[in-house]
């Protein structure tokens, strides 16, 4: 499943956000107390795989940057993408039963699964600005992603192309997320090039 070569082809699900300043969108926060707004509105663009889908408005930026790292050797691939709320309450709810079996209660299982996925309506995926991507020689969501080249490079490189690391390591009583060398979210070059210079979250970016 590569991240390396996209369709251009659309999904329009819904009308898009009027984008005439880019931080009307770029720069939504969405977290367990900022959930995604009830009326937000996105147009969708496929990826060449034809599972993972981002906002059209990121497309080309998100192909530009992994074009870039392709050419340089390295091998990516777009693990997650866009997540609609139905899914990402399943994947919550696979993660509290994996936690239920090992003897948690539900409540414990809860506060323990929304340490890496979100409840509904507050994760970044549902907003299509926000990716999981690994090496393709190890796809595992996991903090050894680090040591790939391909997350060396792209931690080193996508505030080029308007992508921050969302959860770094060091932040995660701001975030309120354990830290994740692969989830990665378009904030636009100009925030991303600050949020990375400073050393920021968007939390702190936009809390200035």
């Amino acid at each position: 499943m590569g991240g390396l070569v996209f369709s251009s082809e659309d999904e329009n699900t819904s009308p898009p956000i009027a984008a005439s300043d880019e931080g009307e969108w770029s720069l939504l926060l969405v977290n367990r107390d900022n959930p995604l707004p009830e009326d937000y509105a996105l147009q969708l663009t496929c990826l060449n795989n034809g599972l993972n889908r981002v906002r059209a408005d990121i497309y080309e930026d998100l192909s530009a940057m992994l074009t870039a790292g392709t050419e340089e050797g390295l091998r990516f691939v777009v693990a997650s993408a866009y997540r609609d709320r139905e899914y990402q309450q399943g994947l919550l709810e696979e993660d509290m039963a994996i936690l239920a079996s090992a003897g948690y209660s539900r409540d414990e299982a809860y506060r323990e699964a929304t340490r890496t996925t979100m409840p509904p309506g507050c994760s970044e995926h549902e907003t299509g600005l926000a990716l999981d991507i690994v090496s393709l020689d190890n796809q595992r969501l996991e903090e050894a992603q680090e040591e790939t080249p391909e997350n060396i490079w792209l931690r080193e490189n996508c505030w080029k192309y308007g992508f921050i690391l969302r959860y770094p390591r060091g932040k995660e009583e701001i975030t309120g997320i354990d830290y994740e060398p692969w989830h990665f979210r378009y904030v636009g070059r100009a925030a991303a090039e600050e949020i990375t210079r400073l050393g920021l979250t968007l939390e702190e970016y936009l809390a200035r």
